[in-house]
């Protein structure tokens, strides 16, 4: 009970057990034998005569006549009256000279006798209590002191203690009625015999276990273990305390009885004191917890309610809504200035080269295309013209196609936007030639895995300015001759030389630009921003920011994307540009790193025929001004198969044809085919090398084994000096534009046949560049200083993720819900607890008054926030690189750097995590109320977060991007469950597994709440029988919190060789 007891035999009343029929005996003093020789000091062992109480350490006090002299009465204390006598004193002079001796405070107004017959509870003459006697066996006298007096009696104070007065008084009435004395019994339960907990020794030294109530415990009523009731057992196996109108009690009168939550019992265990408000006090609190600033904590408290967290929350989100809204409204702002722009009149305009396409071609802000504007070639033109602008004004790159070959050269021929492209392609290659020839013999590739050729036998050149096409069926190598070519692929046969120069390829990447078969940009930003990041990375480093800026317009302008610049590109599910524009923003981001040469995968796939014959006529265009252009095609158009400078026809890994394109129709003609009128020549090629061409020729083999030898033949043939190429074409010496190939190399000629291994030697329409020594060392610088340092990477990647982040803001949105979601859930069900979360057995010796032990909670409540934050982060820590391995690889193999971009990406999510991980913990904290400080379990599970989101990344980089979000929260949910709660940890010690537990995160975030929530309760549990029992480790949070830092870097560590060697390890 909370307080003295007043009436021991109301709590029989109240609880409904006032049966005291096993004390009702027919002889009562037998019914009494058992008492008698126990610690009761409410029980009269003695008939009680005159004014009589029990003192605060319960000790009899009563009115007694001295030892030494009969005539006066005084107090006599006495504490343990149980004591016997010994073999040389008598127990009956023990009885009548024990005792701590107080005189009366006055002398008595009546005599002895009548003061002897006063009532019990008579108190007009108390003890002097300051005048204490003992009694002197030597000189048989009572005299001054107390040294001399048993413990038991050395306590007696003297002083009435009205709650065990009375029930001493109602004890005799029992007794002197011939009842049992029910106050008088040590247990509540009739019949039971109390265990006692604590000696005399271990009471004077340490006194009552801190945590504890020890109202009626003294050195005379030391602390004893009472059998409870049904009820009172139920409840403690429950794991609660034994309760009576709310209160705590025990199941005697001596019985210690653990502090009320909501109050705390200091040192002593004589007070139960109600916390104070901005405390709080959870079951045996020895001192009031004092709250976190700005945490709820009424008096009476037990948990507190963390409310600056939650004030935060809500700040954040403010500030985050209205940020947004900022955003919005200031890019509301900027496109309403472009849309004015377009309004202002033309000579009031500060026109330069770098602005002139978008005066001219700007209007209102781009919108979504409706599916009824698909069919036409809408990317052409502006959005609110009524026809596309004038040939003669502006016409993008395909303006060079009315000019000479060349014609980059004169400054005065071309419009100002092509001019301005040129003058930063010249700047960016400090050479006035801009494009890169390849030459190559004997070329072969065999995989290492595989005994058959991919490639062989494959020699001849590639002309710088050229547009060159590689045709052939499926299987028949195209891909791998152009992942050769960059570099992508090391061949395994022959020599590949870049103007005229051997080496290795992948030294040129920096030169090269690849334009993939799918649209591999970034939906979330706009075309201007897809290009510029592109050249701010790739174009050399000594650049100012104006002149990046000003070769990205000259890019935009002369891909005819100006009024569409500011607009999203979206993805191929949610497009917002049209499939032409988005094949020329991916154009535009190879053309943005100024690169001398650029390769293309099929790039009229999946585009109309109009887009298409756009597509191609800009390629031509890029072609004219002197870059080399080399594309894989499938079946063109005629008016696309036209444009060609160059073919070469590949099938079963060997060449077919190679050579102008005006030429392919007369060399398969001399093999008997036939050329249909008003057919698709591309088609009818198509067929032939593809080994389908019987409707072109009626009898002989159209085998392409056939045709390998037949070219084999023609280039034996043409070795002998029998063909004359066709000089008009840019390249050859006669056009004027010098071609860069090696020695041993021929430009439309194979250098040998399946079986030969005979080297041809130069035909003289090939000639040697010259200075080409000048020049190999103008690359070799060039090479040197292309693209941007790894620090300028990394903020420009940075600013980029985050850009993507903004643009995304419906998935964060989603990720902070869901978040909440999970924590306030997960607080729900562990609400009932009432921030309660851990009970072990009290320490010795009061362990067999604990109540159930509850070891699982802390750890339960550790893996259910291990779970649910798996839940929420695992989708969507995939996605931060999942979504985006096509164009990292391609940025990459143009020269990136990847450490950059994964630093990047990796920093770029630290603000999602930590306002997710707001989200969650604030919710779960509120609710569930532990007592682990608010900033620790925020920070706990922050690394929780950082380590999902890592292993996330990890995972993202091995397993299909469809597959990767089911596959990550599986991972996740088996690490959460890998904590130690189930099965415990010590469990798994004794399987000799705990080292597959540790390589989980789980475990150490289950340690760090198992920590925080035991540790604080060390004062009034064994919590290291606990952490046996469990197998966590109590002391070691910041061990902990930098293990779970350590896991989440390996995870990253890991995902970052994933972004080498992912494309090979994804299954």
């Amino acid at each position: 009970m909370a307080g003295e007891v007043d009436n021991f035999a109301d709590i029989f009343d109240n609880i409904g057990l006032n049966d005291t029929s096993r004390l009702n005996n027919p002889s009562n003093s037998a019914s009494l034998g058992f008492i008698k020789e126990l610690q009761a000091p409410f029980f009269p062992r003695e008939p009680a005569r005159g004014p009589t109480f029990l003192d605060t350490e319960a000790c009899l006090c009563q009115r007694e006549f001295r030892p030494d002299n009969p005539r006066e009465l005084w107090w006599r204390c006495i504490g343990d009256r149980t004591q016997n006598g010994t073999a040389t004193v008598s127990r009956e002079k023990i009885l009548r000279t024990s005792g701590k001796w107080f005189e009366p405070s006055h002398d008595d107004d009546v005599s002895s006798n009548d003061v002897l017959g006063l009532p019990l509870y008579d108190a007009s003459n108390p003890p002097a209590r300051d005048r204490a006697s003992q009694w002197n066996n030597e000189t048989s006298e009572l005299v001054p002191g107390i040294d001399k007096l048993s413990v038991w009696d050395r306590a007696c104070t003297g002083e009435n203690r009205t709650s065990f007065s009375t029930s001493f008084y109602r004890a005799v009435a029992q007794t002197n009625a011939d009842e049992a004395p029910v106050d008088a019994a040590p247990c509540w339960r009739p019949g039971a015999v109390p265990l006692q907990l604590q000696g005399v020794s271990d009471w004077m030294d340490n006194g009552c276990k801190l945590g504890f109530q020890c109202v009626n415990n003294t050195v005379n009523s030391l602390p004893q273990f009472c059998p409870p009731f049904a009820l009172c057992q139920m409840a403690r196996l429950g794991g609660r305390a034994c309760e009576l109108d709310g209160k705590n009690i025990g199941m005697g009168p001596f019985e210690p009885v653990v502090c009320q939550r909501g109050y705390y019992c200091p040192t002593g265990g004589r007070e139960t004191i109600k916390c104070p408000k901005g405390t709080y006090c959870q079951p045996g609190a020895a001192t009031p917890t004092p709250c976190a600033v700005g945490s709820l904590c009424p008096a009476g408290s037990s948990s507190e309610k963390f409310l600056i967290p939650v004030g935060v929350l809500i700040l954040v989100d403010i500030l985050l809504i209205i940020g947004i809204i900022l955003l919005r409204f200031r890019d509301g702002l900027a496109n309403s200035m472009h849309g004015h722009q377009s309004k202002i009149p033309k000579q009031k305009q500060n026109i330069t080269v770098g602005n002139l396409a978008r005066a001219l071609t700007r209007r209102q802000p781009y919108k979504r295309l409706s599916d009824d504007h698909e069919a036409g070639d809408h990317e052409m033109r502006a959005m609110n013209a009524m026809t596309g602008p004038r040939r003669d004004i502006w016409a993008g790159f395909q303006g060079a196609l009315d000019r000479p070959p060349q014609a980059y050269k004169d400054d005065e021929t071309l419009s100002p936007e092509i001019q301005a492209f040129v003058n930063s392609m010249r700047k960016a290659t400090d050479a006035s030639n801009i494009g890169l020839s390849f030459g190559y013999e004997n070329l072969a590739f065999q995989p290492k895995s595989g005994d058959k050729f991919i490639l062989q036998n494959i020699t001849g050149c590639i002309r710088a300015g050229s547009l060159t096409a590689v045709m052939g069926g499926s299987g028949a190598g195209k891909s791998t001759f152009v992942n050769v070519l960059m570099g992508k692929t090391q061949y395994t046969h022959g020599s590949v030389r870049v103007n005229g120069v051997p080496g290795k390829l992948k030294r040129y990447k920096k030169l090269i630009g690849y334009v993939p078969q799918d649209d591999v940009v970034l939906p979330e930003l706009t075309v201007y921003e897809n290009i510029m990041h592109s050249a701010r990375v790739r174009l050399p480093p000594t650049w100012k920011d104006k002149d990046i800026k000003n070769h990205v317009e000259a890019v935009i302008d002369c891909l005819e994307l100006s009024h569409v610049s500011n607009s999203l590109v979206g993805s191929v599910g949610k497009p917002v540009i049209s499939g032409g524009q988005r094949k020329r923003v991916s154009i535009g981001m190879e053309l943005a790193a100024a690169p001398m040469a650029i390769f293309l995968d099929e790039p009229t796939s999946g585009l109309d025929a109009t887009s298409a014959s756009s597509i191609m006529r800009t390629l031509k265009a890029i072609a004219r001004l002197g870059m080399t252009v080399i594309t894989i095609i499938h079946q063109p158009r005629m008016e696309i198969f036209e444009m060609l400078d160059d073919l070469l026809l590949l099938g079963n890994g060997q060449q077919l044809y190679e050579g102008p394109e005006d030429g392919v129709r007369p060399f398969f003609e001399k093999m008997g085919f036939s050329f249909p009128q008003h057919a698709n020549f591309g088609d009818v090629v198509t067929d032939i090398i593809t080994g389908n061409g019987r409707p072109y020729k009626k009898s002989g083999d159209i085998s392409k084994e056939a045709l390998i030898a037949n070219w084999a033949a023609s280039r034996a043939h043409l070795q002998g000096g029998i063909g004359t190429p066709d000089s008009s074409r840019p390249g050859t010496p006669d056009s004027g534009t010098p071609t860069t190939v090696s020695e041993g190399s021929t430009l439309h000629v194979p250098g040998e046949n399946n079986k030969s291994k005979k080297r041809l030697s130069n035909i003289s329409v090939i000639s040697k560049l010259e200075g080409m020594g000048s020049h190999n060392t103008s690359i070799n610088r060039l090479l040197k200083k292309r693209g941007a340092s790894r620090l300028k990477q990394f903020r420009l990647c940075l600013s980029r993720a985050m850009l993507q982040q903004y643009r995304s803001l419906s998935s964060l949105w989603f990720e902070l819900g869901l978040a909440l979601l999970a924590g306030f859930l997960l607080g729900i069900a562990k609400s009932s607890k009432s921030g309660i979360l851990f009970a072990g057995t009290y320490h010795a010796p009061y362990e067999i008054i604990s109540t159930a032990s509850d070891f699982k909670s802390a750890p339960e409540l550790a893996l259910l926030t291990a779970i649910a934050i798996g839940l929420v982060a695992a989708a969507p820590g995939v996605k931060v690189f999942s979504e985006e391995m096509l164009l990292h690889r391609r940025e990459a193999e143009a020269g990136h750097s990847r450490l950059a971009y994964f630093m990047a990406k990796s920093v770029s999510v630290v603000p999602r995590m930590t306002l997710a991980c707001l989200h969650f913990t604030m919710p779960l904290l509120l609710l569930s109320s532990p007592i682990i400080p608010w900033g620790i379990a925020f920070l706990t599970n922050l690394d929780y977060f950082y380590c999902i989101f890592g292993l996330a990344s990890a995972i993202s980089m091995v397993v299909k991007r469809e597959d990767a979000p089911l596959f990550a929260t599986m991972i996740a949910l088996i690490t959460g469950i890998l904590s130690g709660a189930a099965p415990p940890l010590s469990k798994v010690k004794g399987w000799k597994m705990e080292w597959l537990w540790r390589s989980s995160p789980g475990v150490w975030l289950a340690e760090i709440y198992f920590g925080q929530l035991v540790s604080p309760l060390a004062y009034l549990y064994d919590v290291d029988l606990a952490a046996r029992a469990t197998g966590f480790t109590l002391v070691r949070l910041w061990l902990n919190l930098g293990v779970l830092l350590g896991i989440g870097t390996i995870y990253r560590i890991l995902a970052f060789v994933g972004l080498f060697a992912g494309k090979k390890l994804r299954v």
